[in-house]
């Protein structure tokens, strides 16, 4: 499993991340989800077929998995991390759904057969009772990608929509899969957990000086932020010194202060250019002496190669001579 995809995973594991997350994307900010309305589904999907009496199946991996109560009602929640695109989305997420929606209907049919209150004719070529309902299953993908997702959010998308005449395009026109673009969200206050401190730090990854001044802004969540989110802003925003420093900057209350990460980070950096530049400094000094050295040899003024190793000044001036400074 890639470092990207464990640490959404870790991240998301935390409930109330995950209510905070359906409240923002598909409430705009309304609280109607809480932490205790969530409960964890095996994320593993089994695609099962038979062939010649033999039973096969394919497993496929959610990265989470959720029951959702919202009042007397339930949907499942597929929960899918991405990092950069994926141009067949909808087809992936089309099938995962299907696939849940068969299982649902299997355990259904089965749980029929074993009280046999089927009857003959519509109930047992269906499988199911006309007042059988089933749980809607939503896909919702949480993207970190730096570059907008431009890729298909449907399956209308993956056609040639625009080869069909209307009628025919009215049905196959559905709603696009929900794609939360962390980096581009214009919207963090909506959240109310430091998933909110989470996608604001990742908007400004791009320019140093508006991402110091946000973590001051919010010192308080990130002066002791959790390992799993300071993980995930570690390896996310691709600044490897957050993870070199990680354990210097624990705080005390358990967490990591990104606060002075991000401090400890611009002062190296600062460190390391004026060593860089220092370095570029002797480098260039000693070609050009280099250079003055041979040309005064090659000019026979042995005696001035001499006191232009001390005298500074009338080794600037013999630079300028040459045309070397």
């Amino acid at each position: 499993m890639k470092e990207e995809n464990a640490t959404s995973i870790e991240f998301f594991r935390d409930f109330r991340r995950v209510a905070d997350l359906i409240n923002g994307v598909i409430f705009h900010g309304k609280q109607i989800v809480r932490a205790c309305d969530l409960q964890e589904q095996n994320p593993v999907l089994h695609d099962i077929s038979k062939k010649d009496n033999r039973v096969s199946a394919v497993e496929n991996t959610l990265d989470l998995s959720v029951m959702v109560t919202v009042g007397k009602a339930k949907f499942l929640l597929m929960l899918q991390g991405q990092t950069i695109e994926h141009y067949v989305m909808p087809v992936r997420a089309s099938h995962e759904r299907g696939t849940d929606y068969y299982n649902q209907w299997k355990k259904l049919q089965k749980k029929h057969n074993e009280v046999g209150d089927l009857k003959k004719g519509e109930e047992y070529l269906s499988g199911a009772k006309k007042r059988d309902k089933f749980y809607p299953v939503i896909h919702i993908v949480v993207y970190f990608g730096k570059k907008r997702w431009k890729a298909a959010r449907k399956m209308e998308d993956l056609f040639w929509t625009e080869r069909f005449p209307e009628e025919l395009k009215n049905l196959f026109t559905e709603k696009p899969l929900p794609i939360f673009e962390m980096r581009h969200f214009p919207n963090e206050e909506w959240f109310q957990t430091d998933l909110r401190q989470v996608c604001g730090f990742l908007k400004r990854t791009n320019d140093k000086t508006k991402l110091k001044m946000y973590i001051e802004e919010n010192q308080a969540v990130f002066a002791n932020l959790p390992e799993d989110a300071y993980d995930l802003l570690a390896v996310m925003a691709g600044i490897r010194n957050l993870k070199l420093i990680k354990q210097e900057v624990k705080a005390e209350g358990g967490g990591f202060d990104m606060c002075k990460a991000i401090k400890e980070m611009l002062r190296d950096s600062r460190m390391e250019g004026r060593q860089e530049g220092e370095q570029e400094g002797r480098l260039k000094g000693q070609d050009e002496m280099a250079t003055l050295s041979e040309k005064l040899i090659l000019a026979d003024r042995i005696s001035e190669l001499l006191k232009a190793s001390t005298d500074r000044e009338f080794r600037d001036k013999l630079l300028l001579e040459f045309g070397l400074a």
